[in-house]
């Protein structure tokens, strides 16, 4: 199983390339999440990554398929714990953002850069 060093590594190489930060600050602002590592078989192919109800996915370039038992497995724990989840996209990431109102989120708030989304109950659950 990769280590949360091995993690941080990944997720700063495969990071946005419009986020300006310095490698430290990025690796900072990550101290209070917890980032598991996601596989596809053996595969390391991206992370999970919770603070609070705040859930975000980051992949690793390698293409996979997120299943709606992927999809449950990370996100109803925080249903139950927190009786919600957010998370955030940037505003120009139409893909995503069409993928987060697939799974159920709702749009909560959009500022300058990035639309921000809340999921109470799981469409497919």
């Amino acid at each position: 199983m990769a280590e949360r060093t091995e993690l941080l590594e990944l997720l700063w190489e495969h990071r946005d390339q419009a986020l300006f930060l310095t490698k430290d600050q990025y690796l900072s602002s990550l101290t209070d999440w917890e980032i598991r590592p996601h596989y596809e078989g053996t595969d390391l192919v991206g992370a999970t990554m919770t603070n609070g109800p705040q859930f975000h996915f980051a992949t690793f370039g390698n293409r996979w398929t997120l299943t709606r038992a992927h999809i449950r497995q990370y996100l109803s724990p925080l249903l139950e714990r927190y009786g919600f989840v957010t998370t955030s996209t940037p505003n120009e990431d139409a893909r995503q953002s069409r993928f987060n109102r697939l799974i159920g989120f709702s749009v909560a708030a959009r500022d300058e850069y990035f639309t921000h989304y809340k999921l109470e109950r799981l469409r497919h659950a």
